[in-house]
């Protein structure tokens, strides 16, 4: 029988491990997904919202987690309670829980069976959840089961994802011979017109100290998310991500030097054999030279030879995702409510 136990913030310890752990033994789950991130996400960016983690257990042992935010929410019509995955979707690209694949029912069952006891809620709203994950599938199954009213379920973003099993030979092998052919020429211009290129991975030790000038060039050339990039807060979220992640090379800081001088910038998160592309910034001067482009086609064959089987571009549509070949992930909201 499956044993609900629920924690007020998240929980320490060998439990946390315990959480840890499961994480890797979930093939659909990520870094973001963790208790290391969610903490981290909670203490700089979720002050704002009261964090509960449901833990499920058969015979004392960790069979998944569920973690959740609390939150008032304003409407023309008043305040609503809403529950969500802990996270938010500013900064945080997957949601939801973790379990092993085999227990997807057995969690979601027992955790909506709670669910429906609960007075203090108005919508549950299950966002950020890949459609390939089985936990949009396996909630729908159990509201049924619980008299639970799917109120409304849409596509709410896509990951756009590029297959590197095989290594890197294997991946070139795969992409059309124009895309191929196209990133190629890129690089050789960018060379040829700006300078020779080198690729840069920033020590560890010094990635804090270049988080201010990475957000910096962010604004500056995306000019509609300036505001995004310039936020303290965000400038604090950067540097405490990479505090948490660097030591153990999750968080990564790379630069393309073209010329002698930073052509393009990204962060990239690295965790159990998937490269996620988190953020990325180029100077606006090279512009229609493409670095980005450049650096991140470098980037793919970086995390080939790391061992790495998917390089996911995460959260966003843009076209230049695609120029790598790079398919869809589609991220599914499931809103819930009383009948």
């Amino acid at each position: 029988m499956t044993e609900l136990r629920t924690h007020d913030g998240l929980p320490q310890g060998t439990l946390r491990a315990e959480w840890e752990a499961l994480v890797t033994e979930d093939p659909a789950a990520t870094v973001f997904q963790g208790p290391r991130y969610l903490q981290t996400w909670h203490d700089v960016l979720g002050r704002r919202v009261t964090a509960r983690v449901r833990t499920f257990h058969d015979d004392g042992r960790l069979i998944g987690v569920v973690p959740e935010g609390h939150e008032r929410i304003g409407t023309p019509t008043g305040p609503v309670e809403v529950r969500s995955f802990l996270g938010g979707n500013e900064v945080t690209d997957y949601l939801g829980p973790v379990s092993r694949p085999e227990d997807r029912g057995d969690i979601a069952l027992a955790y909506l069976t709670d669910l429906a006891k609960d007075v203090d809620w108005d919508e549950f709203v299950a966002g950020g959840l890949a459609e390939d994950s089985g936990w949009p599938d396996a909630l729908r199954s159990a509201a049924d089961e619980v008299g639970l009213l799917l109120f409304e379920e849409a596509d709410e973003d896509v990951c756009p994802r590029v297959d590197l099993t095989g290594g890197y030979g294997a991946y070139l092998d795969r992409l059309p011979g124009k895309m191929r052919h196209e990133l190629h020429r890129k690089a050789r211009k960018l060379a040829r017109d700006a300078g020779e290129l080198h690729l840069v991975e920033v020590a560890a030790a010094k990635v804090g100290d270049n988080l201010d000038a990475f957000l910096d060039l962010a604004a500056e050339a995306e000019p509609d998310k300036a505001g995004f990039f310039s936020r303290p807060d965000m400038h604090e979220w950067f540097k405490a991500l990479a505090a948490e992640f660097v030591g153990d090379g999750t968080f990564r800081l790379h630069h393309l030097e073209v010329g002698g001088m930073v052509g393009a910038s990204t962060v990239s998160l690295v965790h159990d054999g998937e490269w996620g592309l988190y953020n990325s910034a180029f100077d606006p001067a090279l512009g229609t030279l493409s670095p980005g482009i450049v650096l991140v086609s470098q980037l793919i064959e970086v995390a080939a030879k790391d061992g790495c089987t998917t390089f996911d571009l995460l959260r966003g549509d843009e076209p230049y995702k695609y120029r790598f070949g790079a398919t869809d992930r589609t991220l599914r909201r499931l809103t819930f409510v009383r009948r």
